[in-house]
């Protein structure tokens, strides 16, 4: 991931006069390719790297700049250290355990005493996510050393199609990974669900990067079906539900212990089955044609059990 090896990179300038790009690339296990376009980010960022030509040349940080700033403050480093430790519960990678270490070392100089962050992020896994941690080794390898992965996907409806991509991006949300590609077989970016990946493996050829954009990870960007704005009734205990997904404004009124909001959803089984999480707690009141096809799925359901 970009975010850590940048940060182990400025430590290790920090601690070197000058280090090769080779050494550099050794180190943080990436291409020599990577490493130059890393020096660019952390140039663009103000910090003065330069560069010499030469058998004692590399890289390094100005002098002047080591001695009379400080990179981080040390309420930079807490807030660098509470990041990467909530990061570190989603993907467990030995350069953030050297990374954490460096900058608690830091954090400790000239501190009287050690007080914790204000703010925890509990981002811990379960059983099923944790598992998917050994995807991530080979879609990391993949995206810096820019090669093509190769796996089969089962979409929403259960079809299964072969698909070579060029990865760009992982994210993690609502306790699930997805890969930001290029796909070759629709020709266009799309957004993988990692747990619905199998056979992946990462293929020798390499690919040049496109100019890519992280996609939109609110659903209006990356599904195809649009949603429909459903009012529904909602028990007050689960109004923050509502609130968490779509904002505050979305409730209209609260009336007793329920309260009236609109949820937008894909008008199909999808959607339905998100609704089904609030249980007897939610009602659709309208649009018609919803609450018939909610109730019409139900019963499809119940149907099963009969």
């Amino acid at each position: 991931m970009k975010i850590d090896r940048l940060i182990a990179m400025i430590m290790i300038l920090l601690e070197n006069e000058v280090i090769s790009a080779g050494a550099l690339a050794k180190k943080l296990e990436v291409s020599s390719r990577t490493i130059y376009r890393d020096i660019d980010t952390l140039t663009m960022a103000g910090l003065p790297i330069f560069t010499t030509q030469g058998v004692a040349g590399g890289v390094g940080l100005m002098k002047s700049y080591k001695i009379d700033k400080k990179l981080f403050t040390p309420k930079d480093i807490q807030t660098l250290l509470t990041s990467l430790r909530s990061y570190r519960q989603l993907y467990n990678h030995k350069e953030i355990v050297h990374v954490l270490e460096k900058l608690s070392n830091i954090g400790q100089e000239g501190a009287k005493s050690e007080k914790g962050s204000s703010f925890t992020v509990d981002l811990s896994l379960n059983q099923g996510n944790r598992s998917l941690r050994s995807l991530l080794s080979s879609v990391e390898t993949a995206i810096n050393e820019e090669r093509y992965i190769k796996f089969d996907y089962i979409n929403k409806d259960g079809n299964v199609t072969s698909r070579k991509i060029e990865p760009y991006q992982v994210v993690f949300k609502e306790s699930s990974w997805y890969l930001q590609a290029f796909c070759t077989l629709k020709e266009d970016y799309r957004i993988f669900k990692l747990a619905r990946m199998s056979n992946l493996y990462v293929l020798p050829e390499t690919f040049v990067p496109r100019d890519f954009s992280p996609l939109a990870m609110d659903g209006s960007g990356w599904m195809s079906d649009e949603r429909v704005p459903v009012k529904i009734r909602i028990a007050l205990s689960l109004m923050d539900k509502v609130i968490e997904r779509y904002g505050e404004e979305n409730i209209i009124s609260v009336e007793g212990d329920s309260c009236l909001a609109i949820f937008p959803i894909v008008n199909n089984e999808y959607g339905y089955d998100i609704l089904l999480r609030f249980g007897d707690k939610c009602e659709i009141i309208e649009p018609s044609d919803v609450r018939e096809a909610f109730r019409n799925y139900i019963r499809k359901i119940l149907a099963i059990y009969k």
